[in-house]
């Protein structure tokens, strides 16, 4: 006579841990790219805040410092590492006055300067390129209006 003992098989065991493991691996990899399309995103939506601001900034004739007296135009200097704020003319590195906001190191960024005139709050037409590892793009564009789009 056989007698039964409660309980699970080193076999069974093995399965279900196997089991555990196939799906920890496949929801680490969901996870993984959810991250990087959240990071993107984060980084486009940062850049066109920055556009927006400093467009608004020079429509407002708005002025930081103790040396400005009247308003400035202001504008967006893209960096490796960093998006610049910056007011007047033309980007100088050395006013204290710039913002700076550090920026994703797994994303490049193709574009020049962008400074947006006073009162009106036009410039010239540019576009910026924004690209991660995995090939997404997304391209800013400012029209000679002043006006800011961006796809993805």
């Amino acid at each position: 006579m056989r007698t039964f003992t409660r309980g699970f098989s080193m076999l069974e065991m093995l399965v279900v841990v196997g089991m555990f493991f196939l799906l920890a691996g496949f929801g680490l990899v969901v996870n993984m790219d959810a991250y990087r399309s959240t990071d993107f995103r984060s980084e486009r939506d940062l850049f066109v805040a920055l556009l927006q601001r400093a467009r608004s900034q020079s429509m407002s004739n708005m002025c930081a410092g103790s040396v400005c007296e009247d308003g400035l135009p202001h504008g967006v200097h893209i960096e490796a590492d960093r998006y610049v704020a910056f007011q007047g003319g033309v980007y100088n590195a050395a006013d204290e006055e710039n913002i700076r906001y550090p920026v994703s190191p797994s994303i490049s960024r193709q574009g020049g300067d962008i400074t947006f005139t006073q009162l009106s709050g036009t410039t010239t037409a540019t576009s910026t390129t924004l690209s991660d590892l995995t090939g997404k793009t997304s391209m800013i564009t400012t029209n000679a209006a002043g006006q800011i789009s961006w796809s993805n």
